[in-house]
């Protein structure tokens, strides 16, 4: 009983590092179930299968019920929050991918300096869109976390979330098909972005989740 109740302390007045690296696990959990059920089966908006978002707003839910507040409330409004923020993610790189495929190919003269300035970015487009994406997704989930918990508010973990976020969103690339002139890590697959996506935006939210035990050690 005692070996439980210390295990349980220990595990709420975790530091920094220790809250950021059970909540990258967990993330990994998440990842793994997204990307095995990222096929449209049920639980669809719009083509966009909603189970990645309910995965990754559990394990923002569990850290916040460990390390912040039980109040069922803010733990309704962060995990209700992951379903628009992965929804218009998906849509608006979907969107933003079509948009410059179709205009680039629309593009009269082949040999235009325009054409030959774009041609990069198209070839590499997966990988610019998922950034577009990583950051709306980041900055939603930032913004329900601010609104739900006073403590995040104060937190610098904010601007941080949303930048590792955007930057992860760089490997949605690996989805691209192999070729002969693509990267090593065409291999047509989502595990990559919702590993280092999920791990890095939820580490980085366990990083700014002070308990109040440690706050009133620090008083």
């Amino acid at each position: 009983m005692r070996k439980t109740v210390g295990m349980a302390y220990r595990l709420e007045t975790a530091a920094a590092r220790e809250r950021a690296l059970v909540l990258g696990a967990l993330a990994v959990v998440s990842a793994l179930l997204s990307w095995r059920l990222a096929t449209p089966r049920f639980l669809v908006v719009r083509d966009t299968p909603l189970l990645p978002a309910l995965w990754f707003g559990l394990v923002l839910c569990i850290g916040i019920a460990l390390w912040a507040s039980w109040n069922v409330l803010r733990l309704f409004v962060v995990l209700t929050s992951c379903f628009p923020a992965w929804i218009l993610a998906v849509e608006t790189t979907l969107y933003v991918q079509h948009s410059i495929k179709t205009y680039t190919r629309n593009i009269p003269r082949p040999g235009s300096t325009v054409l030959e300035f774009l041609l990069p970015i198209v070839n590499y487009l997966w990988g610019l869109c998922g950034m577009v994406g990583g950051f709306l997704g980041s900055a939603i989930v930032v913004l329900a976390m601010s609104a739900a918990l006073p403590v995040f508010i104060k937190s610098s973990s904010r601007v941080r979330t949303i930048l590792v976020g955007t930057l992860s969103g760089v490997l949605l690339e690996a989805m691209a098909a192999p070729s002969e002139n693509g990267l090593s890590i065409h291999f047509q697959s989502l595990l990559p972005v919702f590993l280092v996506w999920q791990i890095s935006v939820a580490a980085s939210i366990g990083y700014g989740l002070e308990p109040p035990a440690i706050a009133l050690l620090k008083k």
